[in-house]
């Protein structure tokens, strides 16, 4: 399924922020406007204080004159400073906690897009590019606008009122001036363009870096690691995305570095002519020494706004494609679970699956996996689907638990076609144990009742532990609901992974969980609203199996 890459205006992105940041704090904009007058304020006080002392010390002003002028304005620039600094920072606490919201944002996403679009490759893509853009700390999208922007409304006024002062000394001081960042800003476009170039490489170089990371950190991966002698070829894949990865990074560097060289030949050529001009104005006696002392700190300023609006158009167009990267996915289309055709029937009496000559085709495959599936799941049979690996067992199974929709033919649940019934519906009415199952590092009693720990019906824990034979194995074991679930070893030595995977003869997973509500950091599961309890009195559910219990071939077992 083919993502359109969104391409939002600087303009369209800056007001979507400014809604979103009404939402959240509606102060955050008048600290922003604070920020901003005091930011200006600041550096035009400051080049006309050594001014005011010069023409004060000129004049052979009184002590007491000298200190009652300049004492206020010090007094009245720390009062400034300070009221600046307080909302300034106010307004980086409110950028840092946006981030952290955007991130969620983009994962809770995730899971209410349609299944679809979760195991499409270019979506996951676009998910990594996502999130790589909200990581960057200060230097991610939301970060770069939020910050960038203001600084950039008061760099712009600056230059205004720098160019006044300019202006007076002689026309010609400011067209050098902005001659020098004219030709800076074309180096710091060369470099955005370098950035956006390599931005998508190094997303997908980052995510099969981090996939290829975390496998080999996999403890049940271990064994075949080294049964296998795998460890030097994974140690050449990891060198090699990192070489990749390298490389991106040693292009942007180059780029900048080449940016910097010619700032700093450029920035010394401009302020040496300038600051001779100045010179020779004051010993030739057509400015005073104030004037003097004016006219250069403006110089110095102006050159630091005129780069601060360079090296912020530059910023900006940069965070804006990476928020344009976190819109783009934001905009894909949610499912609504809810929305159904028809009302779920009543299914106390039993149920029955039926497909009806299904067939399904993976997105850009030639062939069906699955291609004209006929067959009928009557109550209180039980069902095993045998296969080799590949045959579309797993495939079936999520046919008829609703993440995929038959491309062909269709599947009947007593007689009522499934695609009409909302997924939540569908969703409530399978018990589901997929190969890769979810244990989440938090507590034993956590992971079974998928819920908060002041909510979790301790008894019902109680229950559902011992239908499933492991009371007495925790009791024997001296294992409390307590104890946080992980894949490392413990202290006494003690796996869990082993614990909650040793086999049965029949290779099931002695392991039991039991949800009582939809949990919205579910991604595998895509929010399923399943009651799901291994051997439960429930009395519908069904099982897919690792394919490597059952190599070459596999199977899966329905229980209705």
């Amino acid at each position: 399924m083919k993502i359109e890459e969104k391409t939002y205006s600087v303009f369209q992105n800056i007001l979507f922020l400014i809604r979103e940041s009404r939402e959240l704090d509606k102060r955050i904009l008048s600290f922003t406007a604070i920020a901003i007058v005091t930011g200006v304020m600041m550096p035009v006080f400051g080049i006309y204080l050594p001014k005011t002392a010069v023409d004060l010390l000129a004049r052979r002003a009184g002590i007491q004159e000298i200190a009652a002028v300049m004492g206020g304005l010090v007094a009245f620039m720390l009062v400034i400073y300070g009221v600046g600094g307080y909302f300034k920072r106010a307004g980086y606490f409110f950028w840092n906690n946006y981030r952290k919201i955007c991130m969620q944002k983009l994962y809770f996403h995730s899971v209410d897009i349609h299944y679809a679009y979760a195991e499409d490759a270019g979506c996951r893509q676009q998910y990594e590019k996502a999130v790589t853009a909200v990581s960057y700390g200060d230097y991610s999208g939301p970060s770069r606008l939020f910050r960038q922007v203001p600084d950039l409304i008061i760099d712009i006024l600056c230059f205004f009122l720098y160019s006044s002062i300019l202006s007076s000394l002689h026309i010609m001081v400011v067209l050098l001036l902005l001659f020098s960042a004219l030709v800076i800003w074309l180096f710091e476009k060369k470099e955005a363009a370098c950035h956006e170039r390599t931005m998508e490489e190094y997303a997908l170089l980052g995510r099969k870096y981090r996939y290829t990371m975390n496998s080999c950190q996999d403890v049940r991966k271990g064994k075949d690691i080294r049964v296998y002698d795998m460890s030097g070829w994974l140690a050449r894949i990891i060198r090699f995305l990192q070489e990749g990865k390298n490389k991106c990074i040693k292009e942007r560097k180059r780029q900048e570095y080449i940016t910097q060289v010619a700032g700093c030949v450029l920035n010394l050529l401009r302020d040496g002519i300038a600051y001779t001009y100045l010179i020779y104005m004051a010993v030739q006696g057509k400015i005073s020494l104030g004037d003097f002392m004016l006219y250069f700190g403006a110089i110095t300023g102006f050159s630091t706004w005129v780069t601060g609006i360079i090296w912020g158009i530059g910023n900006i167009k940069t965070g804006n494609i990476q928020f344009n990267y976190i819109r783009t996915y934001l905009d894909i289309p949610v499912e609504d679970i809810r929305k159904s055709e028809c009302p779920m029937p009543d299914l106390s009496r039993g149920v029955e699956i039926t497909f009806d000559h299904v067939s399904f085709r993976y997105p850009g495959s030639d062939t069906d996996t699955v291609h004209d599936v006929s067959f009928t799941i009557h109550k209180g049979e039980r069902v095993a689907i045998v296969g080799l690996n590949g045959a579309g067992k797993t495939t079936l199974v999520k046919l008829m638990t609703g993440f995929y929709e038959p491309t062909g033919g269709s599947i009947l649940v007593n007689g009522t076609e499934l695609s009409k019934w909302g997924k939540q519906d569908i969703y409530a009415l399978y018990s589901a144990v997929f190969q890769k199952a979810m244990i989440l590092p938090f507590m034993l009693d956590e992971n079974i009742a998928l819920t908060h720990k002041e909510e979790i019906d301790q008894e019902r824990i109680n229950e559902v532990l011992a239908q499933s034979g492991l009371y007495e194995d925790l009791v024997r074991r001296n294992i409390t609901k307590d104890r946080y679930m992980t894949q490392k070893l413990t202290r006494d030595g003690v796996s869990n992974r082993n614990f909650f995977w040793r086999g049965r003869s029949t290779k099931m997973p002695r392991y039991s969980y039991w949800t009582s509500r939809r949990r919205p950091w579910i991604l595998s599961q895509r929010r399923k609203c399943m009651r799901s309890m291994i051997f439960s009195v429930v009395g519908r559910r069904h099982y897919s199996f690792p394919t490597a219990w059952r190599a070459p071939s596999s199977r899966i077992g329905f229980f209705l």
